[in-house]
């Protein structure tokens, strides 16, 4: 197989990227290593069954993805397209996340990051671990 330029591979990635919905609701688990000793393909899992369990699997994206980082704080889970991240979850807390978020639009706010002075942070992008971090 020949080697891929970098040209090559941006263009792999935007006929890729063309071909997804961005509004398209997604979840993403953290499949790193420490969130994985932290039983994240269970909790991988669950969300595979409970989505079909609520007939959503046509309308709901599940994605695997490599270390998000923050492993003290999972498995982490985020939900785009709003970027809607929650830390440290069980298979116990699938179908609330799932009911609540996917399906009613609202937050679980007990698996929200809280901050210092007790306020929820709800996108991974305003949690401080990760504020000042450019992400590749």
């Amino acid at each position: 197989m020949a080697r891929l330029s970098f040209a090559d591979l941006e263009k792999l990635r935007q006929e890729i990227l063309s071909q997804r919905d961005p509004n398209r609701p997604c979840v993403t688990i953290c499949s790193g290593t420490g969130c994985q000793a932290q039983r994240s393909e269970e909790v991988a899992d669950s969300f595979v069954h409970e989505i079909e369990n609520q007939g959503l699997q046509d309308k709901v994206d599940i994605r695997r993805t490599g270390c998000h980082g923050f492993c003290e704080r999972g498995p982490i889970v985020v939900i785009s397209p709003q970027q809607i991240c929650y830390l440290s979850v069980g298979t116990k807390d699938v179908p609330e996340i799932v009911s609540q978020t996917l399906i009613e639009n609202k937050l679980v706010e007990r698996l929200l990051y809280t901050d210092d002075t007790g306020q929820r942070i709800t996108y991974e992008g305003d949690i401080p671990f990760y504020k000042n971090q450019s992400r590749i």
